[in-house]
């Protein structure tokens, strides 16, 4: 396991799932190739062409790719894995919304309780779950007829981002945890969850909580956890590391690490899709989260529930995974919350800041703030678009079509299409994360153009976009399989940055330094989108500059949730009427 994990379990490959595939150089560039030309000019391409003949007539390359191959057949581990959790630990922006994103939670059966009483049977479910899991081990887990690696789990509970200056850490504890920290007004308790290896009753646990909300009057502002929200990271590795000079201090984070994971509760009511997800990264009087925490909770006085998992050691799909367990066994059980006694208290977790400590972590929640207002969301419904209506026009793919709407949208907002990010699962296979899809190919960018010239025939242009549905789901199956490029391309040139030196790379290969090769990589469209009833939406931030982040959902209801920088405000607007023009028309193409 790499330094920068600090975990000592070793995750055993113990259902013998698939190892993650090693592609070879040669065919990743040959698709690199492919995907990048619709997206760059002539020249670019040429250049492009290039450098990927150059680079595959030189030693040096056969070094690198015979190093990935190394990498990929170590016993119980996978080329890609370890890189990809750096890489997000190398990101210094705020860890909330950039890296790990509020979704909006909400199972149907806790609606019939008090909203501290759904608070105790999450806390309850979760330590349920996590126990079973420290005396069960990783392995496989199946939906409907898919198998999936369970070995992702181990980093979701009981785990933090550990914020450093210059790279974080991702801490996962050892043993077995058995307490919860509970927020409120951004004072943290300690809630014992497991005692005697036993999990312990929702209705005990409800007693804890109601102490803890009647006794703390006054809010804790600042508090250790500002160091959680700095917009520089670097900054705010300072700054904790700072306050962990203290030997109680660094006790106090300790707990805060072993936490199975931390349950907030806000004294606030929101309302409506913008308030919701807001709240979700962040209580705006007094933060009230403890981000980086494997996974983390949130709930409003009016039992709006959010939940932030930390991306760098897992995926989506493992999140969506825990949340299917906690569902299981709520639905399963049967909750009683009658009058209890009890003498349980809980502790609360003490961090002793200097003066000359909570002057900067103060500043960190003013840049948070003013990171958060630079954002702006739109909510948008798309009438008439479903997944059954597509399947009665022969497009099986939602996913397929609404991202050609995207492409098509772009061509009629800006006269160009940019490339898009699309994550991929490939937890089919142990130590799998995801691929990137990048679904811009000559197909689309044909159909784009046509569908804009309008000169066309209805059938004409159906065909067209059958053609680019049918490139984008090759690209899906691609990437599935582990066959992708980007993902491929980072770790080539990861593997150059930290292992040329010593296998006698003197010199940084052209391929690296092509404009392709930055635009393969760009997202300037980034998208995602999945599907469990208890998740209902997500807050997704731009990646980059004068880009959208876009959560979209395509099914009975279809609709996206759309942000951009407010300097893009106007674009936004229009992209988004172009989108729902296309939308339209593309519908209407079939026969």
């Amino acid at each position: 396991m790499k330094d920068f994990i600090k975990y000592n379990v070793p995750i055993k490959n113990t259902h013998d799932l698939p190892s993650y595939p090693i592609p070879t150089l040669q065919d990743t560039l040959d698709r690199y190739l492919e995907w990048v030309e619709p997206l760059v000019s002539s020249d670019e391409f040429e250049e492009a062409k290039k450098s990927v003949d150059e680079f595959l007539s030189i030693e040096d390359s056969k070094k690198l790719e015979e190093k990935i191959q190394e990498l990929g057949n170590r016993e119980d581990d996978s080329w890609i894995y370890d890189y990809w959790v750096k890489s997000h630990l190398l990101v210094r922006a705020p860890l909330t919304p950039h890296t790990n994103v509020p979704i909006i939670y909400e199972n149907q059966k806790l609606l019939k309780f008090e909203v501290l009483e759904r608070i105790a049977i999450l806390m309850h479910s979760a330590a349920v779950v996590y126990k079973d899991f420290k005396e069960t081990g990783n392995g496989e887990y199946w939906i409907k007829n898919k198998r999936y690696s369970n070995d992702e789990f181990h980093g979701l509970l009981a785990s933090i981002n550990d914020i450093k200056e210059g790279m974080d850490e991702y801490y996962i504890s050892d043993k077995c945890s058995e307490h919860i920290v509970f927020s409120y007004k951004n004072h943290l308790y300690n809630v014992q969850v497991i005692r005697n290896e036993e999990v312990v009753s929702a209705g005990e646990i409800l007693m804890v909580l109601k102490n803890i909300v009647s006794s703390t009057i006054e809010p804790l502002i600042p508090n250790a956890n500002y160091v959680t929200i700095g917009v520089d990271r670097d900054e705010a590795g300072r700054v904790l590391e700072k306050i962990l000079q203290k030997d109680s201090n660094q006790k106090a984070y300790q707990q805060i690490k072993d936490a199975i994971i931390v349950m907030n509760y806000d004294d606030i009511e929101v309302n409506g899709v913008y308030e919701e997800l807001d709240n979700g990264s962040y209580n705006r009087e007094y933060v009230n989260r403890w981000h980086g925490k494997g996974f983390q909770f949130s709930c409003t006085k009016n039992g709006v529930f959010s939940f932030i998992a930390d991306h760098s050691f897992v995926d989506g799909g493992t999140e969506i995974y825990f949340i299917n367990r906690l569902k299981q066994y709520i639905d399963e059980t049967a909750f009683s919350f009658e009058e209890l006694i009890s003498n349980a208290k809980a502790e609360e977790v003490i961090f002793d800041l200097s003066e000359d400590v909570k002057k900067p972590l103060l500043d960190l929640k003013k840049g948070f703030d003013q990171c958060m207002d630079s954002f702006e969301t739109r909510y948008v419904d798309f009438d008439g678009l479903s997944r059954q209506g597509l399947k009665e026009k022969g497009i099986l793919s939602g996913d397929g079509f609404i991202h050609l709407a995207f492409q098509v949208a772009q061509y009629m907002t800006y006269e160009r299409i940019n490339n898009t990010y699309i994550s991929v699962d490939a937890r089919k296979f142990f130590r799998g994360r995801t691929e990137c899809n990048r679904p811009v190919s000559k197909q689309s960018v044909s159909f784009a153009k046509e569908f804009m010239k309008k000169e066309k025939s209805k059938e004409e242009l159906y065909q067209m976009m059958k053609d680019a549905l049918d490139e984008h789901h090759r690209r899906v199956k691609l990437c599935q399989a582990g066959q992708g490029v980007n993902r491929y391309l980072y770790v080539l040139e990861s593997v150059y940055k930290d292992y040329g030196k010593e296998m006698g790379i003197t010199e940084k290969p052209s391929l690296f330094n092509t404009e392709a090769f930055k635009v393969i990589a760009n997202n300037h469209l980034s998208a995602t989108s999945f599907g469990h009833p208890d998740m209902k939406y997500l807050y997704f931030p731009p990646v980059e500059e004068h880009g959208f982040g876009i959560y979209y959902f395509v099914d009975v209801k279809s609709f996206m949730i759309i942000t951009a920088y407010k300097d893009d405000v106007e674009t936004m607007d229009r992209m988004i009427a172009n989108l729902q023009e296309c939308i339209k028309g593309m519908l209407d193409l079939h026969k």
